[in-house]
Order: C-alpha cells, then structure tokens, then sequence
C-alpha cells in the first residue's frame, strides 16, 4: 500500500482477485493485504470484499473468500476483516472467522493454519 493511501495490491502478501461475467464485466471482488491497522507482519486483511446482488448466492463469494484465505495463508498467520452487516457476519463466521474485537478497526478474525 502507497502512503498516500492508495492500494494498489501489488506488494509482498498482497492480491486483488477479481470475478467476471460472461460480458467481461465484473461481479465480484475482493482483496488481500497486510493489516493497515496492526504493526504485527504476520495479520492480513481481507480488503474491498463484494459481489454484486445479482451473483450473490451461486457460491462466488466462497470462491473468492476461499481464494484469498489460501493465499492468506503463504504470509500470515491471522486474518482480519471488517463488516458491518448481518449478512456479511453470517457470511464470515460460516467460513471460520470469529466475530470477537479485539485486532484494531476489526470485527472479525481467523486463525490460518498451513
């Protein structure tokens, strides 16, 4: 990430993964980074995490969490996310994530083992 608070998912432990339609339009996306938040290496943060309504529920979104919790797991040892939804709670926690405060600007976290 640039100081200027640009995220250009393009450092060591970073990714942007992006999912798209038949069109080339895309229809999901979601990133990687290291915690912004944390002066610890070892946590990542899920970063800019969504799919669009009309994809929701046909198993993009498990694919693209899956995605980045396997790269997650080359750079970190904790995962960290932020969400203020129910839905997005329900999301997370049906994917191991525990909703507990307690990494800074965070409400959710994961344990990733190798």
């Amino acid at each position: 990430m640039i100081l200027n608070g640009t995220n250009t998912f393009n450092n060591f432990g970073e990714a942007l993964y992006g999912v798209f339609n038949n069109n080339g339009e895309i229809v999901a996306i979601g990133g990687l980074n290291p915690d912004p938040f944390s002066n610890k290496p070892f946590i990542g943060r899920v970063r800019r995490f969504y799919v669009n309504k009309e994809y929701r529920r046909k198993g993009i979104g498990s694919l693209l969490l899956k995605s980045i919790i396997n790269e997650a797991k080359k750079y970190y040892k904790i995962l960290v996310l932020r969400t203020n939804t129910k839905q997005g709670d329900n999301f997370y926690t049906s994917y191991g994530f525990l909703k507990v405060d307690i990494y800074p600007s965070s409400t959710h976290y994961m344990e990733l083992k190798k």
